[in-house]
């Protein structure tokens, strides 16, 4: 049986007053998903309880419709995956994100299209000088940019490189509508 952790900083410690777990009692996968380089990589849950609104878990309200963040955009990700010492973090990280146009992000000097950057992805990472990106074990995480969620974290080529930063599934206007209409389901 899966389940959902909230409002947890640690996975290793026991935070009582902040964490809530919760059974997965359904998975509702993309219906489009066939693998996460051609896109649409994006799972919703059902939780068999409610969770509590508390100052450690709060709501992230989904707007009608998430602007393409431009080339230049500063956004935050995070998420417990590899870190640079090459373990998984037992500590919630976050790092802030540059995001690359996908015109760039397609060119020879970084992808190549090799996947192709589709309008339903966005391409983040380092700014040239630091590296910052997610890694493995972060999938799944927030890609904020203006306090607003604008995609999750999908895939990348290795982790930190400048010219392979992360991909993220944009919540364009079209998974929106997939995500509003499965959630009334």
């Amino acid at each position: 049986m899966s389940k959902a952790i909230l409002g947890a900083h640690s996975i290793v410690k026991e935070e009582e007053e902040s964490r809530q777990v919760r059974e997965v009692e359904k998975h509702f996968a993309h219906p489009n998903y066939f693998n996460h380089i051609v896109g649409n990589d994006l799972m919703l849950l059902k939780l068999k309880e409610p969770v509590n609104t508390t100052k450690s878990v709060k709501w992230l309200q989904l707007g009608k419709i998430v602007k393409d963040p431009p080339d230049g955009t500063k956004c935050l990700v995070a998420g417990w995956g590899v870190t640079e010492e090459n373990h998984i973090s037992d500590v919630l990280k976050s790092v802030r994100v540059t995001v690359i146009g996908r015109h760039k992000c397609n060119s020879c000097e970084y992808y190549n299209y090799a996947p192709l950057i589709t309008s339903d992805m966005v391409c983040a990472g380092s700014n040239g000088k630091k590296a910052a990106d997610t890694c493995q074990g972060d999938s799944g995480g927030p890609l904020l940019c203006g306090f607003h969620l604008v995609g999750v974290t999908s895939f990348g080529a290795g982790c930190g490189n400048i010219y392979k930063p992360g991909i993220y599934s944009f919540l364009s206007k079209r998974q929106l509508k997939w995500i509003k209409e499965t959630m009334k389901s």
